[in-house]
């Protein structure tokens, strides 16, 4: 079986931030604050820093997992205190938003302060078998090794490495041309519809989630889109461990996925009452 763990080691301290949540007013306030900022490209430098990230505490994916009854939830980009937010937003089965609670939980967007180490473990199989006599001789001695490709991640260590450096190197030139007049000025991310997975590994353990930036190349739109990478946590040791793996199928002990997706460009079915 092929096990790929993409493995980072935060040396900083475990205690986690404290839950920060806004009014459903708030909320509508910072969608807002956004919908006007994305236009302006001096606005959106001040905004972004193309190596932040967002920090998901363990307080934060309880309540998204309490909270949402679907296979999704939006996550909406707001301005609150001149600092870039995430707003989740919870679904019903039925795909339609919890419009009617009266605080959502956020996250901003900061700055990393430790360093991440990235660790790709390819695992295979090795079947030893040994054949005896009804007198007890070895008969027979084999090794099999099996190089299984059925359950190769969707998302490999070079492939998470290429989208974030993307991000990096590239999101204040995207952003550049996506405000200028040369773009229609539609395209530039208002939410992004996240698969709950992203919050789960095959542990079940709780931890805090790390959410990167990063550039995916779309085929139907022939250009660069925004994605989310989502990456999880766990404490076994005084050391934190995040896991960003790629697949939770039944063949593969990995769990990460990248199939967040951003809005616009990408429309769905799902009600996206906040814009």
């Amino acid at each position: 079986m092929l096990n790929i763990l993409i493995l980072s080691v935060i040396k900083n301290s475990n205690r986690s931030r404290p839950i920060s949540m806004l009014s459903k007013e708030e909320c509508k306030q910072a969608i807002n604050k956004w919908e006007k900022s994305r236009h302006n490209f001096e606005d959106v430098k001040k905004l972004i820093d193309p190596s932040a990230v967002f920090k998901f505490t363990e307080d934060n994916c309880k309540w998204i997992k309490e909270n949402n009854d679907n296979e999704i939830f939006h996550c909406y980009v707001g301005v609150h205190n001149n600092i870039l937010i995430l707003i989740i937003m919870p679904l019903y089965k039925d795909g339609k938003e919890k419009i009617h609670l009266n605080q959502y939980i956020t996250t901003p967007l900061t700055n990393l302060t430790e360093e991440i180490t990235l660790i790709q473990i390819d695992v295979v199989t090795t079947v030893s078998k040994a054949r005896l006599s009804r007198n007890l001789e070895i008969i027979k001695k084999s090794k099999d090794v099996y190089f299984p490709t059925f359950n190769e991640p969707d998302i490999t260590l070079k492939e998470s490495l290429k989208d974030i450096e993307k991000w990096k190197n590239e999101c204040l030139d995207w952003f550049g041309y996506m405000t200028s007049k040369k773009s229609k000025r539609k395209k530039i991310f208002r939410v992004f519809s996240v698969p709950t997975a992203d919050l789960e590994r095959e542990d079940k353990k709780d931890g805090e989630i790390v959410a990167l930036f990063g550039f995916k190349k779309s085929s139907i739109y022939k250009t660069q889109l925004p994605i989310l990478i989502f990456v999880t946590t766990e404490r076994e040791t005084s050391d934190r461990v995040i896991i960003a793996s790629s697949n939770n199928q039944e063949l593969s002990s990995t769990n990460t996925k990248d199939w967040s997706y951003p809005v616009p460009p990408y429309h769905n079915k799902d009600n996206f009452n906040f814009l």
